[in-house]
């Protein structure tokens, strides 16, 4: 049932699908769908939490927030981001249109990402004795999320960026505005920022 809803949002549009036109992709009845789901916009949420646990959200950001050296911590949220959005396409997707269509949606997605932040900014507390003066934890978190943000992975991604070029810069710009001069130059390699589109 799920796949069927995806595939629907994905080709018709939120707003344009029906639960009637989800359950016949499905081959079940219409109160199946709505006894196992409720209502068209939890199926986005349950389209939302399958692409979390394929993307192993919760293990992979724990492995970053165990990372004690700040260079090598932010190459790893780098890789975290990285994952996060390359196997988030079709999730992501349905989520902004249903968003745009229906203000329940819009609700529930505000405060996911407004937890999201939160979660985040572990990330950049322990780093406080490393950032670059005169940078705060707030405004190291405020930059990490704004340097991560869904639409510039999406611009670099359709000027032919490769995943792990994106990685690479994500990193790099993370080490260098965050981080004093020190600490920046710290953290793995990778493509260079003004490479061939593709590269990795």
């Amino acid at each position: 049932m799920l796949d069927a809803a995806r595939r629907l949002f994905l080709e018709r549009g939120y707003a344009a699908t029906t639960i009637p036109e989800i359950a016949a992709a499905a081959g079940v009845a219409v109160p199946t769908i709505y006894w196992a789901f409720g209502s068209k916009h939890a199926l986005v949420g349950e389209i939302r939490e399958a692409w979390l646990e394929v993307a192993q959200t919760g293990a992979r950001l724990r492995k970053v927030l165990a990372i004690d050296e700040p260079g090598a911590r932010l190459d790893a949220y780098a890789a975290f981001m990285a994952n996060q959005w390359a196997t988030g396409a079709e999730a992501l997707a349905i989520q902004q249109d249903a968003m745009r269509a229906d203000s329940q949606v819009a609700t529930e997605i505000a405060a996911v990402l407004a937890e999201r932040a939160d979660r985040l900014m572990a990330v950049v507390a322990p780093l406080a004795p490393h950032l670059r003066e005169p940078l705060t934890a707030e405004t190291a978190h405020d930059l990490l999320l704004a340097l991560s943000l869904l639409e510039v992975y999406r611009e670099l991604r359709d000027r032919g960026w490769s995943d792990a070029r994106y990685q690479a810069w994500l990193g790099r710009a993370l080490r260098e505005q965050l981080l004093d001069a020190d600490r920046a130059e710290t953290g793995s390699a990778g493509p260079p920022p003004d490479g061939p589109p593709g590269a990795s």
